[in-house]
């Protein structure tokens, strides 16, 4: 069994769900979900784009622990825009599923996903030992790197999304 033949099952199973209906004959559920998907972004990117450049060795004057105070808005976002996400999907599945960009995007968050790993199993503890303005280590510098340049590629391809559409059947 192949990924397109479970994404070719998966697919009408996503159009006929109520919420799959709404988003397509909905006037303004499109818009709405598009400007949610915004906030949540700009949430996201505001507050884990921000301690990233932290951790990259960016304002060592902030500390640490003030910037990774605001990281639950960050989560916030990334919540909604998972949210927002599942209904474009079940909105036009087809039109994601069966898209490169809409792959590239889930690998990307994947990775970012793995560095979040990464970073609060490896790296949290020592950051949060060290004095405020103090350089990052070598881990948490490239964990910031990591995450910043996953979550601009998760950026970069969901802007991509409607340029590499397929074609409808």
């Amino acid at each position: 069994m192949t990924l397109d033949s479970v994404l070719q099952a998966i697919e009408p199973v996503l159009r006929t769900t109520a919420l799959g209906a709404w988003v397509r004959h909905s006037q303004w559920a499109w818009p709405i979900l598009e400007s949610l998907h915004f906030i949540g972004m700009s949430l996201l990117i505001g507050t884990i784009g921000l301690f990233d450049l932290r951790l990259l060795g960016f304002a060592r004057g902030i500390p640490y622990g003030a910037l990774h105070r605001l990281i639950p808005l960050g989560i916030a976002g990334y919540t909604l825009n998972i949210a927002t996400g599942f209904c474009f999907l079940s909105g036009t599945p087809d039109q994601y599923l069966f898209n490169a960009a809409f792959r590239f995007k889930m690998t990307f968050m994947l990775v970012a996903g793995l560095n979040v790993v990464f970073f609060y199993t490896r790296v949290f503890r020592r950051l949060e030992a060290l004095p405020p303005d103090s350089a990052p280590p070598f881990g948490a510098r490239v964990a910031g790197a990591v995450s910043l340049a996953m979550w601009i590629g998760v950026m970069s391809a969901g802007r991509l999304l409607t340029f590499f559409r397929p074609p409808y059947a």
